[in-house]
């Protein structure tokens, strides 16, 4: 006896799709490059890179690390493998660039409300705090917060 298989077409159109969510990759941070923060000369990019990893100030101040990224991934990471997980159904039905967004938005969120959190950085100089009239490291205008956004790549990020 001769054993045949056929071709399910809604079967192979699933894993082609899982394939192609597979080849994708979220960007989550500070992604329009030229977008200037008011209240400096840096862009906003540049600005969450002196908050994540601290730096000395031209005036010799030391701006302690921040990691607001670092901390986010180390804290949430195993709660974005479960939600990639549910997300996979969505995706088996079709539903990639719902899923992706989904995803996207997720990440984005934890972030920001990582930065929202102040009970998890270095607080502020009293110099700082004075200049801001509030000791909430990472938060003055909220603009850096809030510029942090995702895109979706199809294929791994360089």
């Amino acid at each position: 006896m001769k054993v045949t298989r056929k071709k399910n077409a809604k079967v192979i159109a699933s894993l082609e799709t899982l394939a192609d969510f597979g080849n994708t990759s979220v960007e989550v941070g500070w992604i329009q490059a030229g977008q200037r923060h008011e209240d400096t000369k840096l862009t906003v990019p540049q600005l969450a890179a002196v908050q994540e990893y601290g730096a000395v100030a031209g005036n010799g101040a030391v701006i302690p690390p921040r990691p607001m990224l670092r901390t986010t991934v180390r804290k949430r990471s195993k709660q974005w493998v479960r939600q990639a997980e549910e997300l996979s159904k969505a995706v088996i039905e079709g539903k990639i660039k719902q899923a992706e967004d989904i995803f996207g938005a997720l990440v984005a969120d934890d972030v920001k409300a990582m930065i929202n959190d102040s009970s998890n950085w270095t607080p502020n100089a009293p110099a700082t705090v004075r200049r801001k009239g509030k000791n909430t490291p990472l938060i003055d205008t909220g603009a850096m917060r809030d510029a942090v956004d995702y895109r979706v790549h199809k294929g791994k990020i360089r």
